[in-house]
């Protein structure tokens, strides 16, 4: 699994921008209306190629944003 922080997310689109730790921006689509994450949350995720271009999937939630250790599977796609 990669590691990387939340750079953006649009609750609204459901999808936002992941920088992992190569620097590499990495676009993520959320479907879970329950979770919503932050600018800065610290997250691990897998990469799919989707339509010919990288995507974060899988996303678990390490740190938030406030520094607190959260223990959440996201299954995004």
């Amino acid at each position: 699994m990669r590691k990387g922080i939340v750079l953006s997310y649009n609750k609204s689109v459901k999808s936002g921008f992941i920088k992992d730790l190569s620097g590499q921006r990495i676009r993520f689509y959320n479907e879970d209306l329950n979770v919503g994450f932050k600018p800065n949350d610290l997250v691990a995720f897998n990469v799919s190629v989707v339509k010919g271009a990288i995507v974060a999937v899988n996303i678990i939630l390490i740190l938030n944003k406030n520094g607190k250790t959260v223990s959440s599977r996201h299954n995004t796609n």
